[in-house]
């Protein structure tokens, strides 16, 4: 066997450490000839990540055949750093795996990579740290910035979800009616209330109810009598007979209503002058008939019904039911005497208190308050704390009723009391579960607290219990960065902030101008105003509305100093005097 001589060994492993060391040294010195360019720049965050797109172009005879390059992006921020995946370069004979590059030709590259984003990494830059690395040396290629911060404009929500109050009981006018009957002979309109019919207890009792209804004092809406014939008679005596029956009844009336004056007078009260009587006379009671022989126990009901329905000729048909009188006792002792009759009813306006009392006694003895009158008394004010005070009171008086607990909760929310709204909220969803109006606000508070998967589920819990939120899926899909989705929650909404987000995100600043210049305006419509002028690179837009936004709320002013939104006007003397 040959022997290689120690020497020439020594002399190769130095030739081959000189030539390595030459090929870095070179790939070192050409380093700035490399071109990177990140897309966007500055960076952008959708759905709270950060996706990273960089593409590298090499120059021809750069990139050494045998060597390696390490690609590692580094996202720096105050206090902090996030390295990125590392990728492999290598040259065209260069072992194991990477992305071949040509040393012959110009050569590109493309990197991706999706981070987590961080509130701060607003104020960053990115990097791209490069190590070549050729046999067993290694030198570090060196450092280039490639991006300038990240846009956060996504984040930006708006608290624009609706919020569900549920609405309360109360009437400002209610009518109370009592409703009672005098029944006549047959053929007869005289009054006689030893009538077998007019002498059953029910009869009585009735009478007297509305009787006594009519002493109360309250204001009478109308008195409304309607008076019947049984259908076995002559149509045309039968609707004269009805007439003169309600006005019998009329009669009755007007000397029921004078003895209770009477009786007024004496205690020196005032009753009410004027009460509206209306009378009508219905006919022959056919219909009375029809139903009261089909709920009858006569065994041959239907065939009587049946006979009866097939004459269309009245005078045959009155002859029929005769006929059936005489054979059928039933018809003729427990049907025909209760169609002879006119019916009274009297409606009543029931007193209500003051919408002055209301308001004074739901802060001041709500316990002296129906449960429909305390939440009535909310709507009274347009105070926000003065309406937390009310439905406070209402959860006190009225444990049980989960509304009161339910609209505390929506008003802490207004307030931005979340703790206190939570613990309304979840009160008001143990006494009704599953209730969509409380699912739905419990939805709004998870997301005002950053918890959008527990927002995403309470909306569908009450989307399944028939509530409409939709659009409260619009803020939780441009979190997501589902920007399509958002628009399509908010279809048919005009002049909306979220809207206007939405818009601008999916790329229509045309549509996001027109929408947030018509949306209420506070300091957070006017900074997005603002954003969508820097964005347009309309000057007079941005400018206008920074200092609008500022005004409304000078923290603004340290924030839009650090957002990259406005990194292309930082150095504006108009710029700089609005942060200022």
């Amino acid at each position: 066997m040959k022997r290689i001589n120690v020497l020439t060994v020594a002399v190769i492993l130095f030739s081959v450490a000189l030539i390595a060391g030459c090929g870095l040294k070179k790939m070192v010195k050409k380093y700035e000839t490399v071109r990177y360019e990140a897309t966007p720049n500055p960076l952008e965050t959708h759905g709270g990540k950060i996706r990273v797109s960089i593409t590298g172009t090499i120059p021809e005879k750069y990139f050494h055949k045998k060597a390696k390059v390490e690609f590692t992006p580094v996202l720096r921020y105050a206090g902090g750093e996030v390295r990125l995946k590392t990728i492999t370069l290598k040259g065209e004979k260069a072992e194991g795996d990477g992305i071949v590059i040509s040393k012959k030709t110009r050569s590109t590259f493309t990197y991706e990579d999706i981070i987590d984003y961080n509130p701060l990494m607003n104020t960053s830059e990115l990097f791209v740290t490069a190590t070549a690395i050729l046999k067993d040396k290694r030198a570090v290629l060196g450092e280039v910035k490639v991006a300038d911060g990240v846009i956060y404009t996504s984040e930006r929500v708006g608290r624009g979800e609706n919020i569900i109050l549920a609405q309360h009981p109360y009437e400002e006018e209610i009518l109370v009616t009592r409703k009672a009957s005098i029944y006549f002979e047959q053929n007869l309109h005289a009054l006689n209330m030893n009538l077998p019919y007019n002498k059953r207890p029910e009869s009585i009792a009735a009478l007297n109810e509305l009787k006594e209804f009519t002493k109360n004092g309250w204001v009478i809406k109308d008195v409304q009598i309607k008076a019947w014939a049984s259908p076995e008679g002559e149509e045309t005596y039968n609707r004269d007979l009805s007439d003169n029956r309600s006005k019998t009844a009329q009669k009755y009336m007007n000397d029921h209503f004078a003895a209770v004056r009477t009786a007024w007078t004496r205690a020196r009260k005032e009753y009410q002058a004027n009460i509206p009587i209306n009378v009508t006379a219905m006919g022959e009671d056919w219909e009375g008939f029809k139903a009261a022989v089909a709920s009858s126990t006569i065994a041959d009901r239907n065939a009587i019904l049946n006979v009866v329905n097939a004459h269309t000729d009245v005078a045959r048909r009155e002859q029929e039911i005769r006929n059936m009188a005489v054979i059928y006792r039933e018809i003729e002792v427990g049907i025909l005497p209760a169609l002879r009759r006119a019916e009274i009813v009297v409606t009543s306006y029931e007193p209500r208190k003051t919408k002055e009392q209301i308001a004074m006694l739901s802060t001041t003895q709500p316990d002296s308050l129906k449960f429909d009158e305390i939440m009535y008394a909310a709507t009274l004010t347009e105070d926000l704390n003065t309406k937390l005070t009310v439905y406070k009171n209402a959860t006190l008086v009225f444990p049980q009723e989960w509304k009161a607990y339910n609209n505390a909760g929506y008003i802490a929310l207004k307030l931005n009391k979340l703790d206190e709204a939570a613990t309304y909220l979840e009160k008001a969803n143990s006494l009704s579960p599953n209730n969509g109006t409380v699912l739905n606000n419990l939805g709004v508070l998870a997301a005002w607290n950053k918890d959008y998967a527990r927002a995403e589920s309470l909306y569908n819990q009450a989307q399944a219990n028939g509530t409409n939120v939709t659009y409260n899926f619009a803020p939780i899909n441009i979190k997501k960065g589902l920007y399509s989705a958002a628009l399509g929650n908010m279809s048919g909404k005009t002049c909306d902030y979220n809207l206007g987000l939405a818009q601008l995100l999916n790329g229509d600043k045309n549509a996001a101008l027109a929408t947030l210049e018509c949306a209420p305006r506070n300091a957070q419509t006017y900074y997005l105003l603002a954003v969508v002028g820097a964005r347009m690179n309309n000057s007079t837009v941005l400018y206008d509305n920074l200092r609008k936004a500022v005004q409304e709320d000078s923290s603004l002013k340290s924030v839009a100093k650090g957002d990259r939104e406005f990194i292309r006007f930082t150095t504006n003397t108009e710029f700089e005097n609005i942060v200022r």
